[in-house]
């Protein structure tokens, strides 16, 4: 009988720590604030909005005659190859020669990269996302120089080497995601967040989504890795990353945030070998390969960055440094792609109902 009342005992006991685990779990969900699901659900839908109006300058210097810049990619086998293209594609439309270097990820070619550009005669360089405090003995030899270089695809720096800033809209792009992971998941979410804080900007994005989902008492952020460029591209690795946040919270994690959209095409594929299609994915940019996996259903949210549209603000600014005029703000737009919303077979901007190419055009003088 003694035997059988133990046995008993730790049935009853692991039942009641069970019980005590679903009313965690239980507990955890009621205490969100309706309210704060309820605002994040109004956000979403404001900010699911493609945009469909103009709110950059109204104003610009004709465009400059026969000029050659440089447009220095933080790393080609990345995004930024996008931002880069955009930015060339623009310089292309205003008149000028540009020319693509490949930063590869390495602080040593971003600053050789500068001193190349300005000893090759490049008139001026646009950077995109290379982080300014490490790129100071390139941004000084321009300078001395007197080669404009404009920071694209960044943070606001007021580092006097810089001729102006053209950025991205960062701390916004986090705050949507997490509203968006706060709405979905009616206030009940654990979530990963994977990080890159070598990059200004993609720091604030993910300082963005953590500052967003403190408002949710019921999610759980359940750990922010910060990782390099190097790992978040290498498919062995990320796969690496994926499966041990796999096995160290189980069915817990229900959401990761990647840092930009290069990554989100490497995630899914591991979470589906882990037979983790719950696990939604949620990312930046939009880019080819995120738009077809957000119809799929793999991807549920994208913070669309316009990285095209930011290259053609970078080559604004740059206009303006070549006319002797002062900077201004560009205001590139962003937007939250989800479900039926993900549509088109190329870059999420191309659905925009907004022909910001033509506004550009005219401004410069140059439309056909």
């Amino acid at each position: 009988m003694k035997r059988i009342f133990t046995g008993l005992s730790r049935r009853s006991a692991g039942i009641a720590v069970a019980a005590a685990l679903l009313a965690i779990g239980t507990a955890a969900y009621a205490d969100t604030d309706p309210a704060v699901v309820a605002a994040a659900k109004a956000a979403t839908a404001k900010n699911s909005v493609a945009p469909n109006a103009w709110h950059g300058p109204t104003t610009s210097p004709p465009a400059a005659k026969g000029k050659k810049v440089t447009i220095i990619s933080c790393l080609q086998a990345s995004d930024c190859s996008i931002d880069a293209a955009g930015t060339a594609e623009a310089a292309k439309a205003i008149g000028w020669e540009p020319t693509i270097v490949d930063g590869k990820g390495d602080i040593a070619v971003y600053n050789a990269s500068i001193r190349t550009a300005v000893n090759n005669g490049a008139d001026g360089i646009i950077n995109v996302a290379l982080p300014v405090p490490l790129i100071q003995d390139g941004l000084r030899y321009a300078k001395e120089k007197k080669i404009p270089v404009v920071s694209s695809a960044n943070v606001i720096s007021p580092d006097p080497l810089l001729y102006a800033n053209n950025e991205h809209q960062w701390v916004l792009q986090g705050n949507m995601l997490a509203d968006w992971m706060i709405a979905d998941s009616n206030g009940n979410a654990g979530i990963v967040v994977l990080r890159d804080d070598e990059f200004p900007g993609i720091k604030l994005r993910e300082d963005g989504v953590v500052q967003e989902l403190a408002k949710c008492t019921g999610c759980k952020l359940l750990a922010d890795p910060n990782l390099s460029v190097m790992v978040l591209i290498n498919p062995t690795q990320i796969a690496q990353q994926v499966q041990s946040l796999n096995a160290r919270f189980g069915k817990a994690l229900k959401y990761i945030a990647t840092p930009y959209g290069s990554v989100d095409g490497l995630v899914t594929p591991v979470l589906k070998s882990l037979h983790r299609e719950d696990v939604k994915v949620v990312g930046y940019d939009g880019n080819k390969q995120q738009i077809l996996l957000c119809k799929q259903g793999a991807v549920g949210a994208i913070a669309v960055t316009m990285q095209t549209w930011v290259g053609w603000g970078a080559v604004d600014q740059m206009n303006r440094a070549f006319n002797g005029q002062a900077p201004v703000k560009e205001n590139v737009p962003t937007y939250l792609m989800t479900g039926a919303g993900c549509t088109g077979d190329g870059r999420a901007e191309q659905t925009v109902p907004f022909d910001f190419r033509g506004v550009y055009l005219k401004l410069w003088g140059v439309a056909k």
